[in-house]
C-alpha cells in the first residue's frame, strides 16, 4: 500500500492501534478527489470512526471539487454513509466476475487555491 500515489489519513487509540485510515488520491483532469481507501478495523466498528474520516477529509482536508467513491454494492454500512455525507449513488458496475460495486459522487464547490 505505501507503493501507491495516495494522500494517507488515519486514526490511532491512545496506545498507537490503529482504529482507521482513509486514502485519496487528486482526479485526473478534473478537480476534486477519488477516494481510493476506507478501513476501519472491526473493533472499531459503529463507532463513528468513517463517518470522522470521511467527514475530515470532503469538509477540511480538500472541500472543494468533486470526490468519488466506490463500495460494494452490498455493503450495507457504507451506503447509507456516504448518502447521509451527501454523496449521490451515480451508477453500479461489474468489475470482476462476482465483484459489484455501487459508485458515489459527491460535487463541491471550486478547489481553494494552494498557493
Amino acid at each position: 500500500m505505501q507503493a501507491q500515489p495516495l494522500n494517507w489519513l488515519g486514526m490511532v487509540t491512545s496506545q498507537g492501534r490503529i482504529a482507521a485510515f482513509i486514502a485519496w488520491r487528486p482526479l485526473e483532469g478534473e478537480d476534486g478527489m477519488g477516494i481510493d481507501r476506507l478501513c476501519v478495523d472491526p473493533g472499531f466498528f459503529r463507532r463513528g470512526a468513517a463517518r470522522t474520516l470521511l467527514g475530515h477529509l470532503v469538509t477540511g482536508l480538500s472541500p472543494g471539487g468533486t470526490a468519488l467513491v466506490s463500495t460494494g454494492a452490498d455493503n450495507r454500512p457504507a451506503i447509507p454513509l456516504y448518502e447521509r455525507l451527501g454523496f449521490a449513488r451515480v451508477g453500479t458496475v461489474r468489475r470482476a466476475p462476482g465483484l459489484l460495486m455501487a459508485e458515489f459522487r459527491l460535487v463541491r464547490g471550486p478547489s481553494r487555491s494552494r498557493t
